[in-house]
């Protein structure tokens, strides 16, 4: 059974303290709490906009897992005609202030479980996996733990260094990226197709599957194939404009 998460909280302030480029169109913003930390479980999400109330509030998974200073990090994916997403990347300045709801979401794991996680991502949907392997390799990473990265081009595989990282590290931490539109080295293809190979049963797995709809529809469909339980399935949509609440 998952852990139960706090109640959310309405527009806490937290102040932007930096913004990375992550891939040509991901932008990674770091916030801290101005007064008390956040209370949330690795997976869940936050909804975010700002000290004004002029641009729409936006929900955006939280990408990191909960820390003693109280910081969290978004992974922003630029949309030209979005509302909030092209002002979150590029406008707020270092030192703004945000307001920030939450935490909510259910996409969340149980720590206590011996069960086998595969995580599957895509683009910015990698947010909430990061934060459940970050968690788990807080653990040591007690049952293997698989994250497979789908990105278009090697520049859009986002934390390759991160994870590769960990799963040096620890010997059940397990990570494979594959392209879907560039050559490279294998795995390539879409998640339907790699997926069999690396995973063939997924009857003991607990999954999780992050990132936009179709790849999240294509995806469900290949684990149920592979055995993966309904009550074992979590799944997290990522828009191209996160939706509003």
């Amino acid at each position: 059974m998952a852990p139960l998460a706090a109640a959310p909280v309405d527009d806490q302030e937290f102040v932007v303290v930096s913004r990375e480029h992550r891939t040509p169109v991901v932008v990674e913003l770091e916030l801290a709490p101005v007064a008390e930390p956040m209370s949330f479980l690795p997976g869940q999400y936050v909804l975010v906009g700002d000290a004004d109330y002029r641009v729409p509030v936006r929900s955006y998974s939280i990408a990191n897992a909960p820390d003693v200073a109280g910081r969290i990090t978004l992974l922003v994916t630029t949309v030209p005609e979005g509302a909030t997403s092209p002002w979150l990347a590029h406008e707020v300045p270092v030192g703004e202030t945000l307001l920030v709801s939450g935490p909510y979401g259910s996409f969340v794991a149980d720590p206590d479980s011996p069960t086998p996680i595969l995580c599957v991502a895509g683009g910015s949907g990698v947010a909430p996996i990061r934060a459940l392997a970050e968690e788990a390799v807080r653990r040591g990473v007690p049952v293997p733990f698989t994250v497979l990265f789908s990105g278009r081009t090697e520049a859009d595989v986002i934390d390759r260094d991160r994870f590769t990282g960990w799963a040096r590290e620890h010997e059940n931490f397990t990570f494979v990226r594959t392209l879907t539109r560039e050559d490279g080295p294998p795995p390539a293809g879409r998640v339907p197709e790699v997926l069999p190979q690396l995973q063939p049963d997924l009857s003991g797995h607990e999954v999780f599957v992050a990132g936009a709809p179709g790849l999240v529809s294509a995806t469900v469909q290949t684990v149920r194939d592979l055995g993966a339980s309904p009550g074992r399935l979590h799944t997290e949509e990522f828009y191209a404009e996160p939706q509003p609440w």
